[in-house]
């Protein structure tokens, strides 16, 4: 996956949370929405490296290891799910058939964050 549309990507799940949630602005600003977008690229710099280790527990590590972050700050499991569920459908926009293997390693994480 290219830089060009990993920004892409990066941008509409941003946009589509403080769409979906506008109270998020109201409460956290511009500066949690820019938060959120340099959040997703971390989530795809960690998909990145997983699937270049061919390593699906590498990124199930980073999904349990972040969760439990944003738990102790007062964020719910589900946040985090909705925001791979969205990564996942702007993948499913992309006609490239190597996004296969980031869809899969989102599913996993999602299924060990739904079973902890």
């Amino acid at each position: 996956m290219n830089s060009a549309i990993a920004n892409k990507i990066v941008t509409e799940v941003t946009e589509e949370i403080y769409t979906e949630y506008p109270e998020l602005l109201q409460k956290f600003g511009e500066a949690g929405k820019q938060k959120c977008q340099e959040d997703n690229e971390h989530h795809l710099n960690q998909l990145r490296a997983a699937i270049h280790h061919d390593n699906v527990k590498m990124f199930i590590d980073y999904a349990e290891w972040l969760n439990g972050i944003l738990t102790s700050r007062g964020m719910k499991t589900d946040h985090l799910i909705d925001n791979f569920e969205r990564l996942i459908k702007q993948f499913k926009k992309q006609k490239n058939e190597g996004v296969q293997k980031h869809i899969a390693f989102l599913q996993k994480a999602i299924e060990r964050l739904e079973n902890k």
